[in-house]
């Protein structure tokens, strides 16, 4: 939880932590945090409440703050793709890297992105599309 400072005249204590634990509950989301603050609106000003500068400063942080996209694979089995059994362990391996915070664990993936060629089988996934995929992980791994 935020901590605000309480003054004479502020926002409403238990409106601005419902806020504050809504916005958490999102977990980054962008669209869950904007419904969240619409759907709470405005706090009210109250006799002792919580700091509106400091609470006012926080909401545009949050509003202003960059969506999380966690890029998800498309594993649709195609008549000529990527084996299965190699993409599934270069995607568990991305998968790891883009969920977690571990630095060490992103150098792996962006580096196992980089050095490892999927052999194409009869029936495996569709290339363009675990492509794509890795193209996007690789742009939020190099981003974070």
């Amino acid at each position: 939880m935020n901590e605000f400072n309480v003054v004479m005249r502020g926002y409403h204590r238990g409106e601005v932590d419902a806020l504050v634990a809504a916005v958490e509950a999102a977990a980054g989301d962008q669209d869950r945090i904007h419904a969240a603050i619409e759907a709470i609106g405005p706090p009210s000003i109250v006799l002792r409440g919580y700091e509106p500068s400091q609470v006012d400063s926080w909401l545009a942080g949050v509003r202003a703050a960059k969506p999380i996209v966690r890029p998800v694979p498309d594993r649709r089995v195609v008549l000529r793709g990527y084996r299965i059994a190699e993409t599934d362990a270069l995607l568990a391996v991305v998968g790891t890297a883009v969920e977690g915070r571990d630095p060490f664990r992103r150098a792996e993936a962006l580096q196992a992105i980089a050095g490892t060629r999927l052999p194409v089988a009869l029936r495996g996934y569709d290339r363009g599309r675990i492509d794509a995929y890795l193209n996007q992980a690789e742009r939020l791994l190099r981003a974070s």
